[in-house]
């Protein structure tokens, strides 16, 4: 009874972090410009999301409509996604241009693999 137990408790925990997404903004800039010929800087906005996939097909994701929540068997852990919820984000806060945008996709090589697209964006006016 005890191991049956254990195994529920784990097996919960597992499936409360198998997939996440998240959406951070700065606007902590110290009076700095983001990039050069910029007139106004807003924030740095930061996209992140992962995934578990049982060799190249999903299990659990970041749901990237609604951050912070799971995703059950989609695709939503992509390079077009991440780009899209970070453009979104910065036109929402009123810049008109998102610039220096750096990403950064992982995935591990094993029977259960770890999915992860990061992006960061600057935005500016």
């Amino acid at each position: 009874m005890l191991k049956k137990l254990i195994a529920l408790c784990l097996m919960a925990s597992l499936f409360a972090v198998v997939g996440c997404s998240s959406l951070l903004t700065s606007k902590n800039l110290n009076g700095q410009k983001l990039t050069l010929g910029a007139d106004e800087s807003i924030a740095n906005i930061n996209v992140d999301t992962w995934g578990l996939y049982f060799l190249w097909m999903f299990i659990a994701t970041g749901d990237m409509e609604k951050i912070g929540s799971v995703a059950w068997f989609k695709d939503t852990v992509t390079l077009d996604n991440a780009v899209g919820v970070a453009t979104k984000k910065a036109k929402e806060m009123g810049a008109t241009k998102s610039v220096d945008m750096t990403s950064s996709v992982a995935m591990g090589t094993f029977l259960f693999n770890v999915k992860e697209v990061q992006i960061s964006i600057n935005a500016v006016k």
